[in-house]
């Protein structure tokens, strides 16, 4: 197992467990790297001799990455595999050289079917500058109480929603809260996008509208941290929001 291969597994072991900091934990490995710190010092199994595992985290994120010290231990631990005469013997974070921050992390794509709201409130509460929303139907207001939050932030929030009797509910409260284009009904069209990007870096998509019914729905949620993927979200977002922006 090399560098690269250790770093992606505990990503996907992260991504398909349970740990309360999954969150934090992805972000933080996503934007590090791993070295492998063989010694020449004895471990404790015969002729095997101790190897360090090195995590080089950004150095914004080292403060972060001690908080989460005993999570990343136990990944370490979890995900190592002896290459052969070597013993595991411990986790060392440490800075990231600062000239390597630049390079965009490993594209990421992934696909859910059940719990999908609360998929969507984690990623508003991932974003750190801007949330753009495309959503025909938005009622929920618990997903309303998170955008306020993440406002109070001072994020930047745009919302584009269909302007019909069924989506009235919160119609108002976005107009005196955020940047708000309702786009209204024509005769054989309407506005039927599902998709909120995060930072420019970061889509969420799908069947899932932002309503009060769609929990008891069959539906589709995909999300991708993709930088080219993503782009092609936001140039639809703009132009959605231009074209329609001036009715009101």
């Amino acid at each position: 197992m090399n560098e690269e291969q250790f770093l992606r597994t505990m990503v996907e072991t992260v991504k398909y467990g349970k740990n309360p900091n999954k969150n934090e934990l992805l972000t933080l490995l996503r934007n590090s790297e791993i070295d492998f710190d063989k010694t020449g010092v004895f471990a404790s199994k015969y002729r095997h001799f101790e190897e360090y595992i090195d995590l080089r985290v950004p150095v914004p994120m080292l403060e972060q990455a001690e908080f989460l010290r005993d999570d990343l231990e136990k990944l370490t631990a979890l995900v190592y595999r002896s290459p052969g005469n070597y013993e595991y013997a411990g986790l060392n974070i440490k800075p990231k050289p600062v000239e390597l921050e630049n390079i965009p992390p490993q594209a990421e794509h992934d696909v859910v079917f059940d719990e999908i709201k609360d998929k969507i409130i984690q990623g508003i509460r991932r974003a750190e500058y801007t949330i753009w929303v495309a959503v025909a139907w938005f009622t929920d207001i618990d997903i309303y109480r998170e955008l306020i939050l993440r406002k109070i932030d001072g994020l930047n929030i745009r919302i584009i929603t269909s302007d019909e009797p069924t989506n009235q509910t919160l119609l108002a409260d976005f107009e005196r809260n955020f940047e708000v284009v309702k786009v209204p009904k024509k005769r054989y069209n309407r506005l039927h996008n599902k998709f909120c990007i995060i930072d420019l870096e970061y889509v969420m998509h799908g069947s899932y509208n932002w309503s009060n019914t769609a929990p008891n729905n069959n539906e589709t949620w995909a999300t991708a941290l993709d930088r080219d993927f993503v782009k092609k979200f936001a140039d639809e977002f703009m132009e959605l929001f231009v074209n329609n922006y001036e009715r009101y």
